[in-house]
């Protein structure tokens, strides 16, 4: 077993050695043998979840549940990133009962048997490991049909952004409202938010938001607020991801007529998604909030319920319904501000 920290400079060429051995000489496929008899050549490309993951060339990649395998047999010589962040390399994997066992190939007959979920991942990729980061974002246009503090039809954008690492994380967004009617604007308003997290294992996280906000037909002139928090991923399966945020955080409001305040607020993030719709599908609900602890009767929080459904390529469409609210808007603006936005976006 290799520790991650020792060794982390050599991983690059061991990962190259393991991604390109198969271009060399006669191709050698992994063997997943079915309780019902039947025989699947492929590559094993991940165990996660209860599931196997195995690329075939007659049906792409098919996920096959442990509980359905009698015995699987790796060919090809794969580097094993587990849970506790250390790494084993130029080892078989050999599946029987539901227990994985490793076996390198520069020994005989030495095997090491593990827990099926102690397996992070399988051949991780650079960013996995500490080398580098997965960099991943999109831009994505709405026509938005809006009844609160403004009626009108209108245009919407936004662009998000994560850095993923082996053990932190980058999230930016950027998003607005921009419209005219008539030749009158009656619409503008603006939001860049930016995420740090540090993984102190594989579910459990801190960190600190920050955001800046404008809204000029909700008086908001300018709305900064930044604080830690601590964040818990409970579920991460392709069928329900769910994750929550809590903290404290600075919250300072200057508006246009009304008078500026700032104070000290709770702040907490829920984030439920899931593709039971369909794969590549995504049916999501977010939700962020602040509570004003000099005053306890003010809340504002951010609601939005959307579907994400692929196109082509990596063009997307969406359907999302978003609910504002805030309990201490100033008089004469409307505490509650829905939309609903059908978007459409590339991601890459």
């Amino acid at each position: 077993m290799i520790r991650l920290s020792r060794y982390r400079p050599a991983l690059g060429a061991v990962l190259l050695v393991a991604y390109s051995g198969l271009s060399q000489g006669e191709e050698i496929l992994d063997r997943v043998v079915l309780i019902n008899g039947s025989t699947i050549l492929g590559h094993v490309t991940d165990i996660k979840n209860g599931k196997v993951s195995v690329k075939t060339e007659f049906a792409g990649t098919l996920k096959i549940s442990i509980e359905q395998i009698k015995t699987l047999d790796t060919s090809n010589p794969v580097v094993v990133k587990l849970s506790d962040g250390s790494i084993t390399d130029n080892v078989l994997i050999h599946l029987a009962d539901g227990k994985p066992s490793l076996q390198r190939v520069d020994s005989e007959n030495v095997s090491q048997t593990i827990e099926l979920d102690t397996i992070d991942v399988i051949n991780p990729e650079p960013w996995q490991i500490g080398l580098a980061y997965k960099h991943e974002g999109g831009a994505s246009l709405a026509l938005v049909q809006q009844r609160g503090n403004s009626d009108t039809d209108q245009l919407d954008y936004r662009i998000d952004a994560k850095w993923t690492g082996d053990d932190d994380r980058f999230n930016l967004l950027a998003e607005g409202e921009l419209d005219e009617s008539e030749g009158r604007k009656n619409a503008e308003n603006w939001t860049v938010s930016l995420k740090y997290d540090r993984f102190t294992d594989t579910t459990a996280y801190y960190g600190v938001n920050s955001s800046v906000k404008q809204d000029e037909f909700a008086d908001l002139d300018l709305r900064f607020y930044v604080g830690p928090y601590y964040g818990q991923q409970f579920f991460d399966t392709d069928q329900f991801t769910l994750s929550a945020e809590l903290g404290l955080t600075y919250v300072r409001e200057n508006f246009i007529q009304a008078d500026d305040q700032s104070y000290p607020g709770a702040n907490w993030t829920l984030d439920i998604g899931s593709d039971w719709l369909g794969n590549d599908t995504q049916l999501y609900l977010k939700q962020q909030g602040i509570w004003d602890l000099d005053n306890l009767d003010d809340l504002i929080i951010d609601t939005r319920i959307g579907l994400t459904i692929p196109l082509i390529m990596n063009v997307q469409a969406a359907a999302e319904y978003s609910l504002e609210y805030d309990s201490g808007a100033p008089e004469g603006i409307d505490e509650i501000d829905q939309s609903i936005k059908v978007r459409f976006g590339y991601r890459w």
